[in-house]
């Protein structure tokens, strides 16, 4: 098994302060010619820029095994790229599995993390052959017992981040006071849990969130081996985050601190240590091509554009994930800009992209081209108003 302590560097210095911002994986003349043969709303999936990301993340974290999650992105470009790579899988659902297995993962490659499962989902992936799963509470450690029997699992204990966009231990995740109790209680059923997930939260800014976490996690380590209980699996979920409108730390820095942080708390344990990256791995992946549909001037004298694509497809993230992408024109710096409103293409008014953008005046047909789309976008588009889903294309 790998471990943090088998691959690290004994003379590490601490890299260059530097930031990561939005950056298109197209040209303005290669969406023209997409477009041109495609149409418009498309999304664009950089091969390469999965590979970079994923070898980025390999060389931040030596000797911690990723485990992509899919429920950032199930396009089929980004499953395949990372199953050539030597990746693994996060799943969550039947649907999922189906994508991992077509993208030609196995199921010894997959950790099932949703620690609340319907039946028709753990019995399907189950039956699969997916034998890694998530717990975080009593019940579901008796449904494990009843029907998954032989599964190994992990605990994940909630963990809550300042600097995240989103609590992902609102909803999930056992308090840290109870971890040990169930840790027990899994024992006396014959459960096999060998080791502690958590999430920092979804898009952390600040890396050190990560130090404090890892502390409350080694304390749960050390009350179990009290009581006679050897966990040797760490699982750091995810949460590193993706530049959008704003820069963000480079993922060096960011991973240099995040190792420093599991050294100092878990470098003197033998203890296979996973991550389950997300949107860090899929955002900067995609670029969406959007076309302007409609101009018109409100009566509150506001210029207004409509574009194909909207918050109820590819811009959901803007609802369900907090996010604001940044709205890119052909030469929009050698241009001047001015404030507007760029709205969606539904009959719905709250469709709005933004109100804080300023664009030049553009021409309706024009196309804009939008970065970092690849993460919470169009995994979590619907067909509202009876609009197609955007089609994704992959390019090099």
């Amino acid at each position: 098994m790998a471990t943090i302590l088998s691959e690290r560097c004994e003379a590490v210095s601490t890299p260059a302060w530097s930031y990561r911002t939005a950056k298109p994986v197209i040209s303005f003349d290669q969406a023209r010619e997409l477009t041109a043969e495609y149409g418009s709303p498309l999304m664009c999936v950089s091969r390469s820029a999965v590979a970079a990301n994923y070898e980025a993340l390999r060389e931040g974290l030596p000797g911690v095994e990723l485990f992509y999650a899919a429920k950032s992105n199930p396009s089929p470009t980004i499953l395949r790229t990372l199953r050539d790579l030597g990746g693994s899988i996060d799943i969550c659902s039947v649907g999922e599995l189906r994508a991992a297995l077509d993208a030609g993962f196995q199921p010894e490659q997959m950790l099932h993390t949703h620690p609340c499962k319907t039946m028709a989902n753990l019995k399907t992936c189950y039956d699969a052959g997916c034998r890694w799963f998530v717990v975080d509470n009593r019940n579901e450690l008796q449904k494990m017992k009843e029907h998954a029997p032989d599964a190994t699992l992990l605990l994940r204990v909630a963990i809550t981040s300042a600097s995240s966009l989103i609590n992902l231990s609102a909803k999930f995740g056992c308090a840290a006071s109870e971890a040990v109790d169930l840790l027990c209680e899994a024992r006396d059923l014959g459960m096999n849990v060998n080791g502690i997930s958590f999430h920092v939260g979804s898009q952390t800014l600040v890396p050190e969130d990560y130090e404090a976490a890892l502390r409350t996690i080694r304390s749960i380590f050390d009350e179990a081996a009290a009581c006679g209980i050897s966990l040797d699996v760490l699982d750091i979920g995810g949460g590193m985050p993706a530049p959008y409108r704003e820069a963000v730390m480079s993922l060096d820095v960011y991973c240099y601190v995040v190792r420093q942080a599991l050294e100092q708390h878990f470098g003197d344990l033998p203890v296979r240590i996973i991550a389950e990256p997300g949107r860090v791995m899929s955002a900067t992946t995609a670029t969406l091509i959007t076309s302007v549909i409609g101009k018109s001037v409100r009566p509150n004298g506001s210029t207004q554009y409509i574009i194909d694509d909207g918050i109820y497809g590819s811009f959901s993230g803007k609802i369900y994930d907090h996010t604001d992408f940044p709205l890119l024109a052909e030469d929009h710096h050698a241009r001047a800009g001015y404030p507007c409103v760029v709205a969606g293409p539904t009959c719905d008014s709250t469709d709005v992209v933004c109100r804080d953008q300023e664009l030049p005046d553009l021409a309706i047909g024009e196309l804009l081209i939008v970065p970092t789309m690849g993460s919470y976008t169009n995994a979590s588009a619907s067909t509202f108003n009876g609009l197609d889903l955007v089609r994704e294309v992959e390019v090099a």
